[in-house]
């Protein structure tokens, strides 16, 4: 060490209290970057276990690698190579890096790599994107199987040690994509999550009506704040939705007494904001009974006419709007003062 920086300054010197406070002021990159200097520092990183306070971890599956994204600094990528696993990585450098597992598979990789950085974690997670199945229109058959194998055994690994945990992994906002429902129940259970987003990547499946009463029986449904599920058809109750601030989701059909007993919830509801429910129908419009004034009617040059309802609620400056756009009914909460002129409160 020069004068400058005499020895007694050194971080490989300095008092456990010290190192734990410099730690504490690291983003993961940094810790991993610390982590990598010298096996001193990375066993006392490892012995400490500092939380790598994560906001956002994205994994991304195909047939043959499976990408993850630590925040946004740190992107790795492990490739089915042979009977091995090819590593690429790029760190805050944005240098590409790249290393040769042999006799390694690569899901297993993937899995101690990610359960590696969760382990520690103690802060909530803003976002958890998990891209379980995404099949690109040009995927042959057998490849699309090879990617349901794959994504299963990642699944399976990141519940193990999901499950192992004291306490739940806490995540803002949970988005998943899978080739089946059954895939969401391998992680979610072991989330504490405020916002879900399902979506269906299986073509097949795209015209189904997928059973949720297992998804329903969770701990975890209750505390939902938001709820989207895209590409497929749901059976849920509407008395099952009712304790989410904001819905997106789609039903083979919907009928009059779905509509009223919305918008009855929404009348006398506080916490409900925007449910927003597809359907194959196209005169959904005509569900609406009849003896309530309107619509009033808006053209949007996009999605054509627009029909809307407004309704008066609890609150004297808010009102309960009810449109129709295309196959879609919206309810919303809405303020009084941004009521057109010429449209009637029911």
């Amino acid at each position: 060490m020069s004068a400058e920086y005499p020895s007694e300054k050194c971080l490989l010197t300095m008092p456990d209290v010290v190192m734990n406070k410099v730690l504490g002021k690291l983003d993961f990159p940094a810790i991993q970057c610390l982590r990598k200097t010298c096996s001193t520092l990375r066993t006392f990183i490892d012995a400490v276990k500092p939380d790598p306070a994560l906001d956002r971890l994205q994994i991304y599956a195909k047939h043959d690698n499976i990408s993850y994204m630590f925040d946004e600094h740190v992107v790795i990528k492990c490739c089915r190579n042979g009977e091995g696993c090819n590593v690429e990585w790029r760190e805050r450098d944005n240098r590409p890096h790249e290393k040769l597992l042999e006799f390694e598979n690569f899901v297993d990789v993937t899995s101690k790599d990610i359960i590696s950085v969760l382990t520690n974690q103690k802060s909530e997670m803003e976002l958890l994107r998990v891209n379980a199945f995404r099949c690109p229109d040009d995927i042959l058959e057998e490849q699309q199987e090879l990617l349901y194998q794959f994504s299963e055994q990642l699944l399976s690994n990141l519940e193990s040690h999901l499950a192992s945990k004291p306490k739940k992994l806490q995540v803002e906002t949970f988005e998943i994509q899978v080739a089946e429902m059954a895939q969401v129940l391998h992680l979610l259970p072991h989330l504490d999550v405020k916002n879900l987003k399902i979506t269906n990547e299986k073509s097949d499946n795209y015209g189904a009506v997928l059973n949720m009463q297992e998804l329903i029986e969770l701990e975890q449904w209750k505390k939902l704040d938001t709820l989207e599920i895209l590409n497929c058809f749901v059976n849920l109750r509407i008395e099952d939705l009712l304790h989410l601030k904001r819905c997106y989701l789609h039903y083979e059909t919907i009928n009059s007494a779905m509509i009223e007993e919305l918008k009855e919830a929404f009348r006398t509801s506080s916490h409900l904001k925007s449910f927003r429910i597809g359907s194959t129908q196209s005169d959904i419009q005509h569900l609406m009974d009849p003896r309530y004034a309107g619509p009033h009617i808006q053209f949007d040059q996009i999605v054509g006419d627009i029909e809307t309802w407004f309704f008066s609620v609890s609150t004297p400056e808010r009102v309960l709007v009810i449109s129709i756009i295309d196959r879609q009914i919206v309810f919303e909460s809405g303020w009084l003062v941004f009521v057109p002129e010429g449209a009637t409160i029911n």
